[in-house]
C-alpha cells in the first residue's frame, strides 16, 4: 500500500504587521473620496454614505472615482488613481468587498491607502465580512476599519440600498474617529 501525503496549500504566513492611518479627532472640513471598484452598486452605496456623512460631519465629499483604466473589482487600483486619492483625500471609502478577488482587491486597497495615511473604510457584507477580516489579517491588519452591509448588494433595488447607506453612517463616523 502506497501513502499519499497532501499538502494545504493555505499555510500560514507570518505577515509583517501593518498600521492602521491614526484615526480622525474630527470629521469637519474632511475630504472624502469614494474609490468604487465597479461591483453593482457599491458606487451608489459608498457615495451616499460619503453624502450622509459629510452632512452630518461638516467634511465634503471631493472625490469619486473608480480603480483606474482597465481597472476593476479583480484588480488593484492603478497607481495614478492611488496617487489621486493621496492628494485629494483625507479619508476614503471603498468596496464593496462581497465575493472572493473583490473582497481581496479591495482589502489590498485600503491597506495601500492606510499606508499612506489615509483613514480608509472597506464596505462588505453580512456574507464576506469574515473573509474581508482574514484578508486584512493576512495584510498584518486585523483591526481593518470594515464597515458591513446586508447581503447582496448587487441585485437590490436602489431605495434599499440609499436605505442601508443611511444606517451605517454612524458606524463609519465610529470607525473613522476611534
Amino acid at each position: 500500500m502506497t501513502t499519499i501525503k497532501v499538502y494545504a496549500p493555505d499555510g500560514e504566513a507570518a505577515p509583517a504587521p501593518a498600521l492602521l492611518a491614526p484615526p480622525r479627532a474630527v470629521l469637519s472640513g474632511a475630504r472624502v473620496g469614494v474609490l468604487d471598484n465597479g461591483k453593482p452598486n457599491a458606487g451608489l452605496l459608498l457615495t451616499r454614505v460619503g453624502e450622509q456623512l459629510a452632512a452630518r460631519t461638516g467634511a465634503r465629499v471631493t472625490l469619486v472615482t473608480e480603480k483606474g483604466q482597465g481597472g476593476n473589482a479583480a484588480t488593484p487600483c492603478t497607481p495614478g488613481v492611488m496617487e489621486q486619492l493621496e492628494a485629494e483625500c483625507d479619508i476614503v471609502l471603498t468596496g464593496s468587498a462581497d465575493c472572493g478577488s473583490c473582497t481581496s482587491w479591495s482589502v489590498h486597497d485600503t491597506i495601500q491607502l492606510e499606508q499612506l495615511g489615509i483613514p480608509t473604510v472597506v464596505a462588505t457584507t453580512t456574507h464576506f465580512v469574515d473573509l474581508t477580516r482574514r484578508v486584512a489579517a493576512g495584510y498584518g491588519v486585523p483591526e481593518a476599519r470594515v464597515a458591513v452591509f446586508p447581503h447582496p448588494l448587487g441585485g437590490s433595488d436602489d431605495d434599499t440600498i440609499l436605505a442601508w447607506a443611511d444606517a451605517a453612517v454612524d458606524e463609519v463616523i465610529s470607525l473613522l474617529t476611534s
